[in-house]
Parts: C-alpha cells; sequence; structure tokens
C-alpha cells in the first residue's frame, strides 16, 4: 500500500501498518465537504487537515505524518514522501452542484529515498521502514495531479489513463500564486 500513516516522536517517524486513502469518498472529498463544497474555486487542505480528519481529531501534524511510497513495486528502492498540503480546485459537473473534475497541487518533502545493488523482499522493506529519522530539510517539491468529479467517483484516473493536468481560467490563477 503506498499511503502510509507514521507517527511522529522525537526526532524519529514510527510505522502505525495503518494507511490512509486520499480519492474517492475519503479524506479529499470529506475535506471538501467541510470546506462547504466549494464549486469553480479553489480551496486548501493542510497536512494537519487530513491528518486530524484521518484520526477523527485524535492525531495533528505534531503526532503524525501521512507518507507516499511513490514507487511501492520497486524491487531495489524505497522512496517515500511526506504530505505537506493539497490545494485543489473544483470545476462543476454535469450541473453547477455537482462536482467535476478537480486539479490539485500537492506540495510534498523527501523523507527517505534509498537505492540496492540486490532486490529487496517485503519483509526487508517493511524491516527497513519501521523507523525512520524525521526530514530536518523544510525543503519542498510539488506535484499537479487530479481527481475526476461526482460522476466517477472523486477517484483517479483508471489505470493506464494520464493523471496529469491542464491548468487554465481560474485555477491557473490560483495555483499561480505557490510558483
Amino acid at each position: 500500500m503506498p499511503f502510509l500513516v507514521y507517527e511522529k516522536q522525537d526526532d524519529y517517524l514510527f510505522a502505525t501498518g495503518k494507511h490512509f486513502s486520499l480519492a474517492g469518498y475519503n479524506l479529499i472529498y470529506r475535506l471538501w465537504e467541510k470546506a462547504g463544497r466549494p464549486i469553480n474555486q479553489e480551496w486548501h487542505m493542510s497536512a494537519d487537515d487530513l491528518i486530524q480528519e484521518h484520526t477523527g481529531g485524535k492525531g495533528t501534524i505534531d503526532t503524525h505524518a501521512l507518507l507516499v511510497n511513490f514507487h511501492p513495486g520497486a524491487k531495489t528502492r524505497i522512496g517515500l514522501i511526506e504530505i505537506l498540503d493539497i490545494y485543489a480546485y473544483t470545476y462543476p459537473g454535469e450541473t453547477q452542484d455537482t462536482a467535476g473534475w478537480k486539479p490539485m497541487m500537492l506540495r510534498l518533502r523527501d523523507v527517505f529515498y534509498e537505492e540496492y545493488k540486490h532486490e529487496i523482499s517485503r519483509e526487508e522493506k517493511t524491516e527497513k521502514l519501521k523507523r525512520l529519522k524525521a526530514p530536518v530539510s523544510d525543503e519542498d517539491f510539488i506535484e499537479f495531479l487530479y481527481l475526476n468529479g461526482d460522476d466517477k467517483g472523486w477517484n483517479w484516473g483508471s489505470n493506464g489513463m494520464t493523471n496529469a493536468a491542464f491548468i487554465h481560467g481560474p485555477a491557473r490563477q490560483y495555483f499561480r500564486q505557490f510558483l
């Protein structure tokens, strides 16, 4: 599973064995509803918002981290990044009160990256990822993705489809402030 929940203690991150889901009727959708279901406008989710929603208010950015294994099937490397913020713009769907597609800019940072000369087993990966040194750098980077709208259950594009986002008009103006 590529979406991993970690607990923070001192200068370390500890694997909880729990996972989170962004797409579908999960974290992004639930926070969109809490934001008043904005359509034809921008909205934002911080890592703290995502963590609080996932933990039912029991966790915060100070106690947890949401990490993404960006290539979970890799046999010779491990790469984890942390979600810091998600900035989104929701276009109208078939009617003005339904959600269409949502281009999103994710602000992320590197947490862990290692390459190996030999294939590593799932057990080795699990062992290496149990306890990680917390990131010390605030250097971030961004990724643009999109979610489909109400008509496709707020899911990512199907396997084999690109998940790139062409960004025009008011959504382009919104994201410009972060670049």
